[in-house]
């Protein structure tokens, strides 16, 4: 049986947007953005585009 007790005293929020983008790196953030680019072309059934990348 679960403890509430025990498990709110070990609840961490999640970070807000604004927090999240300052806490990634550029590139790590731009890996986010084509994950969530990818999984919206398998669901719209789009072939993959394929970025430019940074050099």
């Amino acid at each position: 049986m679960l403890n509430f007790k025990d498990e709110l005293s070990r609840y961490q929020p999640l970070l807000e947007l604004d927090q999240i983008e300052s806490s990634l790196q550029p590139a790590e953030l731009q890996d986010v953005m084509d994950i969530l680019q990818h999984i919206v072309n398998e669901r719209e059934g789009k072939e993959p585009t394929q970025q430019p990348s940074e050099s």
